[in-house]
């Protein structure tokens, strides 16, 4: 961002109490806290009214629009998030620890809402980040998206994707161990079973006091008929929780672990699908299977013809057939640059779905299918 582009904060801007009026950044441009979120701490007001900023209008008294896509934006939240996961994964604290999430948080609802497919496809074909990471990041795009379509509010989505953003830190201090690990010892799989109760506490003594935010974390491992765990909770099927363990248990099944494959092409809706109405509430699993569908954005298919392509869009009339991109030929020979396809032509019917790793051969042609800077309104 060009530093010529951002002024000072109004005082105005945040008050004590006061959903933000703006996104306010530092100086260098780093996004802080996002318009909406709210600061109950008075030395917290300050000091965003002594350093903020925020994006001044242009000549013309427009306010500038991003410069980088949906895609390009996910993946510098992946990095600002890996740097935040240091310290708590080292047992240190993490000063502003919930201004930083609720920024966070407003960045990726307002890349979901520009573009959800954008969004998600970056943090699918994510090979850079650690798991941790890459998972948080999934389960709060999955998150974003149905809360916008339960019409949540503005500020308790961003207490919903916060949580989402923070819903493993139970979990950190087995990152290393889960990932080498083929499978769980016993002590394993209880600090797994405890995590949501340690990542309540973890988060208080961080200083998140926000009760959707904290109640969503609790919650993201119980089920609506009491199947779950830590504490066999019924939620209720319109619950923060709810809501939670579906995105997780999406989110979940689209990475691999040492212990578990992933799970490709239609085989994660399916999955949901079989515990609806036991595990999870059907109207939020169809809600997946109708918003982000179950040959999602970023998925890697094989075609009819031997080609291979990349989901770029879901479409709700036609699940089966997504918008796609041609990216490799059939001997896996990657194209100048991908071109749409039309799916409902038999010989572009997707045939299979593939493992994203088989697209690291040729990984910048991918990302060109959604790194245009958004188009201007009409």
């Amino acid at each position: 961002m060009n530093a010529t582009q951002l002024v000072r904060v109004d005082p105005r801007d945040v008050r004590v109490g006061v959903p933000t009026r703006v996104d306010i950044f530092s100086a260098d441009g780093q996004l802080l806290l996002g318009r909406g979120s709210t600061v109950y701490r008075a030395d917290n007001v300050e000091r965003l009214q002594d350093s903020g900023f925020k994006i001044g209008a242009s000549a013309d008294g427009a306010h500038p629009r991003p410069t980088e896509s949906a895609f390009q934006r996910i993946g510098d939240l992946a990095d600002r998030l890996t740097e935040m996961e240091k310290p708590l994964v080292a047992g240190q604290g993490l000063p502003s620890f919930t201004a930083r999430v609720q920024a966070l948080a407003q960045a990726v609802i307002q890349c979901c809402d520009e573009d959800a497919s954008a969004a998600l496809a970056q943090s699918y074909l994510d090979h850079h980040h650690p798991y941790s990471v890459v998972h948080h990041i999934l389960v709060a795009t999955v998150v974003s998206v149905l809360s916008r379509v339960q019409a949540w509010s503005g500020a308790d989505r961003i207490s919903l994707v916060a949580a989402a953003l923070s819903h493993d830190i139970g979990a950190l201090s087995l990152r290393q161990a889960l990932g080498q690990a083929a499978s769980l010892d016993e002590a394993q799989r209880a600090v797994v079973r405890e995590h949501p109760d340690l990542g309540v506490r973890m988060l208080g003594q961080l200083g998140v006091h926000d009760a959707l935010w904290l109640q969503a974390v609790q919650d993201h491992h119980e089920h609506i008929d009491g199947s779950g765990y830590p504490r066999g909770t019924c939620l209720d099927r319109r619950s923060a929780g709810a809501l939670m363990a579906v995105a997780d248990s999406f989110a979940a099944m689209m990475r691999p672990r040492p212990y578990r494959d992933r799970k490709l092409g239609t085989a994660i809706v399916d999955d949901l699908r079989q515990h609806a109405g036991t595990w999870y509430d059907p109207a939020l699993v169809e809600a997946v299977a109708t918003h982000i569908g179950p040959y999602h954005a970023g998925s890697i298919v094989r075609l009819a013809n031997g080609d291979m392509a990349v989901v770029t869009r879901h479409l709700p009339d036609r699940p089966a057939h997504p918008d796609l991109l041609l990216i490799a030929d059939s001997g896996d020979q990657p194209m100048e640059k991908p071109y749409p396809i039309n799916s409902t032509d038999p010989e572009f019917a997707i045939a299979a779905a593939l493992h994203p790793e088989i697209s690291l051969g040729f990984r910048n042609l991918v990302h060109k299918s959604w790194t245009s800077p958004p188009p201007p309104d009409a």
